[in-house]
């Protein structure tokens, strides 16, 4: 080799910069990622999801544009779209904005909290918005339960019409404690700015559960992209300001079931009532009724693994069984969910110890006047219902526990230690 040529290859090696040497481990280099998202202070997220649900005689397809915007100084942007329902929260730090572009409706209130979303009760038309609301905390938390995973060819994606050069990543979640299904994952991540610019996950060998009790195999295939990503960077206070349609209506609250149907509306709130009978299925086929519990005050919640509320609150709701189940409360769980797999999953995942059932067709919640979730029902040892409400939280629980009787006296106290807690 001529000598000059020999001296440019040497030169151009050492010139090369030390971030451009490839990560020799992809579960480090996927740990990097989601910390990276942990530690950001302010964020612009957005993503357009695609699902493919599929056997060999069915097949169904989503589309869901996501949109989040999160400022330290209280401003935010929540924005979720499907075909199923769309609605957006705005907040300027001063004044929050809730609106329903379908129903051509929005609230105006000040922007209190820290949590824009406490108190919210939530229909199933609101699902994509928590999913917008979920975007970030997806992304810091997604290396959280990976074991392992692997690198893949990297390669360069087109992405809003720019070429994006990516290191490709593989993993699977850990099986399923129901031994039905498991998430396989592929990501692909921006190499210069260490932020995932897309996903695919499939979804294998899960199952729909029939009427009679039997099992339909299906695959879900979901591809997200995500043409904005943008960390601690500066957001322009156009994106916090809410301009109402011309067709938009200012109302003091969106309307449910219930106030739609004023006769309804008088008896929404189940407190002082006695409880439906109900019959729970286990996924065995097993029938348990409500009134087989009469004897012992029991405890229903009523929830979905896609409402944010309802996930948020199972932390709280765990510590709270631990406190009450040897004092003599019976816990249930009613799911509103369209795979009953996929609460199975997250049930197991989470170590939830009480039984659940899935509420298929609606009856169980249309028992119990459930306008939205999360929907917390207490029923006495009489069968009288105590507690009814929707977006209740845990301290409002507590105190409504607490009042059951005297041996239920210390759970008014959040700080309560569990027996036997570590």
């Amino acid at each position: 080799m001529p000598f000059p040529i020999a001296l440019l290859l040497v030169l151009a090696l050492l010139l090369q910069s030390p971030q451009s040497a490839p990560p020799k481990d992809a579960l480090a280099l996927l740990n990097e990622v989601s910390q990276h998202y942990a530690d950001s202070k302010s964020y612009h997220i957005e993503a357009v999801e695609e699902d493919t649900s599929a056997n060999e005689l069915s097949r169904h397809w989503d589309k869901r544009f996501l949109t989040t915007i999160v400022m330290p100084d209280g401003r935010h942007r929540y924005e979720g779209r499907s075909g199923f329902g769309s609605a957006i929260v705005v907040s300027d730090g001063a004044v929050q904005w809730d609106y329903h572009p379908y129903d051509h409706l929005y609230t105006q209130q000040p922007a209190t909290s820290d949590d824009p979303f406490e108190g919210h009760i939530f229909g199933a038309d609101e699902e994509p918005l928590l999913r917008a609301r979920a975007l970030l905390t997806k992304m810091a938390h997604r290396a959280d339960i990976v074991k392992s995973a692997t690198f893949l060819p990297d390669e360069t994606i087109s992405l809003d019409g720019k070429s994006v050069d990516c290191y490709v990543i593989h993993y699977v979640d850990e099986p399923s404690k129901t031994g039905n299904f498991t998430f396989e994952w592929t990501l692909w991540i921006d190499k210069t700015r260490k932020v995932v610019v897309k996903t695919f996950s499939r979804r294998r060998e899960t199952y729909a559960l029939t009427q009679s009790g039997g099992h339909l195999p299906m695959s879900t295939e979901t591809t997200v992209t995500y043409p904005v990503v943008a960390l601690d960077q500066p957001e322009p206070d156009g994106s916090f300001a809410f301009v109402p349609p011309a067709d938009a209506k200012l109302v003091t609250e969106f309307p449910n079931i219930f106030s739609r149907n004023p006769q309804a509306a008088d008896s929404a709130n189940l407190t002082g009532k006695p409880a439906p009978e109900i019959r729970l299925k286990s996924p065995d086929g097993k029938i348990t009724t409500l009134s087989s519990l009469r004897g012992k005050p029991v405890f229903i919640e009523f929830w979905a693994t896609w409402c944010l509320p309802c996930v948020e609150l199972m932390p709280g709701l765990s510590k709270l069984y631990v406190e009450t189940a040897d004092k003599g409360l019976g816990w249930v769980s009613i799911d509103y969910d369209k795979d009953p797999d996929t609460v199975a999953a997250f049930l197991g995942r989470d170590h939830i110890p009480w039984p659940n059932y899935h509420d298929g067709d609606g009856s169980l919640g249309k028992a119990f006047h459930r306008a939205g979730i999360p929907l917390g029902v207490l029923i006495d040892a009489d069968g009288k219902i105590t507690f009814h409400k929707s977006g209740y939280g845990i301290a409002e629980l507590r105190a409504a526990i607490a009042k059951l009787g005297p041996e239920f006296s210390s759970v008014a106290s959040a700080d309560a230690t569990p027996t036997g807690a570590n």
